[in-house]
């Protein structure tokens, strides 16, 4: 199977593997594909081994296997030669499937037993890993452009997030938690004519920024820094975050630097984290 087909085929009813981009999903299903390929070829030589004992123990099983493999060998004798009895290699056929069943029917069981719990399993260990490095680095590896237009839908949002640029196909993964906490401050430069433009949510880094002899053509460039708030009261996701940012910054003028280049970590203010919203043109 294509990789692309089994990874589309592995992760379906996977819930866990939602939250990762299609990349990740590739790396944990090569993972599990090894782990089931092992696990199943143990099983297999365990069966011989227990058929070989077996044999020795049981004159029943040896005379059965004997049976088996005369009329494996005659069945294809009679085909190779096309024999008018040809047709006994059905019997052939027929004698070893109990032995086929003895053999397949465990593999495939554990196969499609534990291949859900492994995807899991290594999806976790995954997330696990990747919460200890890059914590301080928050959408990178996504390419959207800041406009006028408000989105209060994550779905609609996510729509269009990939519909931006084909590179966000993989690299967009919206349900992955971003950053663990209820709330968290950003800070972006932008260009205003004065305080009257911030939101309620806003306050300027700098107020001496907004003096007098600070402005130039009609506006002052500053720091200001919002404070978003979590809709579940836990965690951001990567598009409630994004999404929020977004709305954040419609009608601020961000003096041609409108092109998402990810958040950086600042410091953590008490408990609220602050990250710098990195722009550029």
């Amino acid at each position: 199977m294509e990789i692309h087909a089994r990874t589309t085929k592995w992760s379906k009813g996977v819930k866990e593997m939602d939250v990762l981009s299609l990349q990740e999903k590739e790396i944990v299903c090569n993972k599990v594909a090894k782990q089931l390929f092992i696990i199943c070829t143990t099983i297999s030589i365990l069966i011989l081994i227990a058929i070989t004992f077996g044999m020795l123990e049981s004159p029943e099983l040896l005379e059965y296997m004997t049976h088996t493999a005369d009329s494996v060998n005659r069945g294809s004798r009679g085909a190779h030669l096309q024999s008018p009895h040809a047709g006994s290699g059905l019997t052939g056929v027929f004698s070893i499937l109990p032995l086929l069943a003895v053999m397949l029917i465990p593999i495939i069981a554990v196969f499609f037993g534990i291949k859900k719990p492994l995807l899991r399993w290594e999806t976790k260990k995954l997330l696990d890993n990747a919460s200890l490095t890059d914590v301080n680095d928050l959408l990178t590896q996504i390419i959207w452009g800041f406009t006028p237009n408000e989105y209060n839908s994550n779905e609609v949002f996510t729509k269009d997030i990939i519909g931006y640029i084909e590179d966000n196909r993989e690299s967009w993964v919206p349900n992955r938690i971003a950053v663990k906490a209820s709330r968290l401050n950003i800070v972006y430069e932008a260009f205003i004519t004065g305080i009257e433009q911030l939101r309620s949510n806003e306050t300027v880094l700098d107020m001496s920024t907004l003096d007098e002899e600070c402005r130039i053509d009609g506006v002052f460039q500053t720091d200001i820094k919002a404070q978003l708030m979590v809709d579940n009261g836990k965690y951001f996701t990567n598009v409630e975050l994004l999404r929020k940012i977004h709305n954040q910054l419609v009608f601020k003028d961000l003096g041609g630097n409108e092109f998402l280049e990810g958040l950086e970590y600042v410091d953590t203010d008490g408990s609220t984290p602050v990250y710098r919203l990195m722009t550029g043109s």
